[in-house]
């Protein structure tokens, strides 16, 4: 009996595995208003029996690859940047997002289709969430459920009006928007002034790696 629960499980990721690998595909070629779920059942040769099984609806797949790329990104930043403090890692997180919505326009234009999805965008607000539990707790700079909350809810509303901005008509200096961004994130969690800068500095020290991990998380197939 427990053999056959293992092999129901690993068919249960496998599954997931190919749907969120053929959605990531499809939004690319598509956008995310013209994906549809008869597009993602084609695509990943699964059922939508065994789609509807895994998931709720299209926004819910959508957001299982988002959080799945936010983990993978956090993941790399801390294998990468082992010894830096909880606060670096929040400002290269925000860093690394946005640095790969600039490179890659055709990614940018799924994230802004999810960011303009009320739905979606409240869970982006709820993983990072999360994320801010994974970071903080523990430290000195530990807050309360609400209160991660409320600051989450406002550095992924900067996010936001920073993405939008890289449609905007007029010229803008991405990099200044994305160091004033930092800056906020950072001071919301009530970091002193001068590690503040001493992080944003460190951060555009390191832009290749953040390119080089925004690359990754544009190519890499989800589950490798």
């Amino acid at each position: 009996m427990r053999k056959k629960t293992e092999l129901s499980e690993d068919h249960l990721k496998e599954v997931r595995r190919r749907v969120l690998n053929s959605t990531k595909t499809l939004l690319v070629q598509y956008g995310y208003k013209r994906t549809t779920i008869r597009m993602i059942v084609e695509k990943s040769g699964v059922l939508i029996g065994s789609i509807y099984y895994i998931f709720k609806n299209k926004e819910d797949i959508f957001q299982s690859l988002i959080l799945e790329m936010v983990q993978h990104g956090i993941a790399k930043i801390e294998e990468r940047c082992p010894d830096e403090t909880p606060a670096f890692r929040l400002a290269a997180i925000c860093e690394l997002e946005l640095k790969e919505m600039e490179a890659a326009p055709i990614i940018r234009d799924v994230y802004k289709e999810g960011y303009d999805s009320n739905i979606v965008f409240e869970h982006m607000v709820s993983q990072f969430v999360l994320l801010a539990h994974h970071i903080f707790d523990g430290t000195e700079l530990e807050a309360t459920e609400a209160e991660y909350y409320e600051r989450m809810l406002l550095i992924k509303g900067a996010m936001r009006a920073c993405i939008a901005e890289l449609y905007f008509e007029q010229t803008h200096d991405h990099v200044r928007s994305r160091a004033e961004l930092m800056a906020l994130a950072l001071n919301l969690f009530h970091v002193p002034s001068l590690a503040v800068h001493q992080i944003i500095a460190r951060i555009e020290e390191k832009e290749e790696l953040w390119l080089a991990i925004a690359n990754d998380l544009a190519m890499r197939p989800i589950g490798e």
